[in-house]
């Protein structure tokens, strides 16, 4: 029996390293990634220069657009010397324009980035992460057959959905 299984075991081995060493197999699973070939010839059009290129404007008969008294005023405001002393966070920083759900919006932001990075056996057996709002189907067929009732577009209004992770209900715009 200890042979047996010692037998299995190493054809287990063979097995796992024959499929891994396939390059079709790295691919699927995201560990190796195509590189185009550098070595392949193109054939390009050849560059055409427009026909009045070398004909350059006069000097006097350019305008920018920028007003010197302008750019003076707005380098005296850039360099100008501040009389009040910062005291705290505050008056360094406007913290009055901070989102305050912005920790939801960073969670949802980098929902993408943590199911990217999932292990590849992940990737081939499914394991995919609980992330993102659950629909309540009923709540939204009764949204869109109100809506068609009341001849307003199937999109309009707000998604209910429940939010798995942090256990709320919540509204998908």
């Amino acid at each position: 029996m200890q042979k047996f299984s010692s037998l299995l075991m190493v054809f287990f081995l063979i097995i796992v390293c024959g499929t891994t060493a396939c390059s079709d197999y790295r691919r699927a699973i995201g560990t190796e990634k195509s590189t185009p070939d550098e070595f392949q010839v193109v054939v390009r059009p050849p560059l055409s220069l427009p026909p009045d290129f070398t004909s350059r404007p006069d000097a006097e008969s350019v305008n920018l657009g920028v007003d010197e008294k302008s750019s003076l005023n707005i380098m005296n405001k850039l360099f100008e010397r501040r009389s009040k002393v910062a005291s705290g966070y505050d008056e360094f920083f406007e913290l009055s324009s901070i989102e305050p759900n912005i920790r939801t919006i960073i969670d949802q932001e980098t929902t993408g980035i943590i199911f990217e990075r999932r292990l590849p056996i992940n990737v081939i057996f499914g394991g995919i992460p609980d992330v993102g709002p659950i629909l309540d189907q009923i709540a939204e067929d009764r949204r869109i057959r109100t809506n068609i009732m009341q001849q307003r577009a199937i999109n309009s209004g707000a998604t209910p959905a429940y939010d798995g992770v942090l256990g709320d209900e919540i509204q998908v715009q």
